[in-house]
């Protein structure tokens, strides 16, 4: 790949046309979804390699339509898990905003959905969509990183479970932190 190809802002990865592609044909074959289906753009798509020899997809979403989204997930996540052979993670894309620039330049405060924590725990809200986060706990081992803990409702375990290592892996790949799940 030259400089010039490589540079470019708007460059399509080719994983994010494959997504771009199926989510096109979910699209011509669900007729009673097609206006939500329709309001969905993909603004980034990534493979995230799992412990194991397995990988993962990791689908941003634009942020317009989350509530229409919503209704929707199940069915979209699932039809892309058939097409795409592997575990497929959809969340919105969040925007976080270094907030020593933000006030030296706009003179405000920083807007809390926008700091790097709130970010953080909406990727966590967002990666673990369908089950209910019941608490969080960060725990401090000796001489390792932090580790944040999350427990999630036991009615949920059957929903996500084939899930968890993918969930753990996009985790520590969007935000450098280590993620166990329990429940």
């Amino acid at each position: 790949m030259s400089k010039k190809e490589g540079s470019k802002k708007g460059a399509i990865s080719e994983i994010q046309k494959n997504v771009s592609n199926e989510l096109e044909k979910i699209k011509d074959s669900e007729k009673e979804h097609k206006a939500e289906l329709e309001s969905i753009k993909i603004e980034y798509a990534n493979e995230v390699q799992m412990s194991d020899d397995q990988k993962c997809f990791l689908v941003q979403i634009s942020t317009q339509n989350v509530s229409g989204f919503k209704k929707i997930h199940s069915l979209l996540t699932k039809k892309l898990e058939e097409h795409l052979s592997n575990p497929v993670l959809i969340i919105p894309a969040r925007k976080r905003v270094n907030g020593n620039e933000y006030r030296s330049f706009v003179s405000k405060k920083v807007p809390r959905d926008r700091t790097l924590t709130a970010v953080f725990d909406a990727y966590l809200d967002d990666i673990l969509y369908p089950a209910t986060i019941v608490g969080k706990r960060i725990r401090y081992p000796v001489g390792k990183t932090r580790t944040f803990k999350v427990l999630v409702d036991p009615l949920d375990k059957e929903t996500i479970e084939y899930k968890l290592p993918a969930m753990k892996a996009c985790y520590t790949a969007l935000t450098n932190r280590k993620l166990e799940i329990e429940f």
